[in-house]
């Protein structure tokens, strides 16, 4: 029997079939036309279909998977010089604040764990020498990690700026620019709030998306920004909060005296 060198059907018998390059959403390594992967026939997933040409932005990318690995390195850093704190979890009293606070670290941490592995799953570029092949669950926890893990990470500055705007806010307390700098700090919060909506960063947090995209019709200078405002308006709202918080609770105390 002949065989079909030029365009061959595959097996007669088997569960899987197979899928011919990459998608549009794939790393480079995985566009060529002779990559094959593997799938069952009745499997649905986004990334499987018509081709869709686009810049594989090599450079890009090798520069995110750089930056990420530094930014876990300054993590782990940054964990082992405050190792007393996670020794004193368990001592003293704990109240709403602290305990909020431990949480958002506990959640933080892990987080970050996800972010790492993840990144290792779907790296190709720095960790490529594992030969880890991409899957879609490593793209999801990558996607939920990072998203979760940045507004942690504001959620815990939101808890360490009290001592900044305390001196801030006496400063500017009865000055000639008391209402400008209340102002700007509003104009933060809702530049931030709009950001988020503008992002849809919950897509991400609840994996209501498969992929998420950079827009290349805004500037990445925007793009940036924009995140800039989302950690700023969290980090401002947390201290806020707290303060108040803080406020009623001298105010019942005093009450009380």
């Amino acid at each position: 029997m002949e065989k079909n060198t030029n365009n061959p059907t595959g097996a007669e018998t088997g569960t899987l079939k197979v899928n011919r390059g990459g998608s549009w959403n794939d790393y480079a390594k995985h566009l060529r036309s002779a990559y094959r992967a593997s799938t069952t026939p009745t499997q649905k997933m986004n990334n499987i279909g018509f081709r869709v040409v686009r810049n594989a932005d090599n450079t890009d990318n090798t520069v995110h998977e750089i930056l990420g690995t530094i930014t876990f390195v300054l993590f782990i850093i940054h964990n082992i010089l405050n190792i007393k704190w996670y020794k004193s979890i368990f001592k003293g009293k704990h109240n709403f604040q602290r305990i909020f606070h431990i949480v958002i670290n506990l959640l933080l941490f892990i987080a970050m764990i996800g972010m790492m592995i993840s990144g290792i799953m779907i790296s190709s570029d720095v960790f490529e020498f594992l030969n880890i092949k991409t899957t879609m669950f490593g793209r999801s926890l990558h996607m939920i990690s990072t998203s979760w893990g940045f507004v942690l990470m504001a959620i815990h500055v939101g808890l360490h700026i009290t001592g900044i705007m305390n001196e801030l806010n006496t400063k500017m307390k009865n000055s000639t620019f008391e209402y400008v700098y209340y102002f700007i700090l509003l104009l933060l919060i809702c530049f931030g709030i709009y950001s988020f909506i503008s992002l849809r960063l919950w897509e991400e947090m609840f994996l209501l998306v498969d992929f998420k995209f950079f827009d290349y019709e805004q500037s990445t200078r925007s793009f940036y920004l924009k995140y800039i405002a989302i950690l700023l308006a969290i980090s401002l709202i947390i201290y806020i909060i707290f303060n108040l918080i803080k406020k009623v609770k001298n105010k019942n105390n005093v009450k009380e005296v």
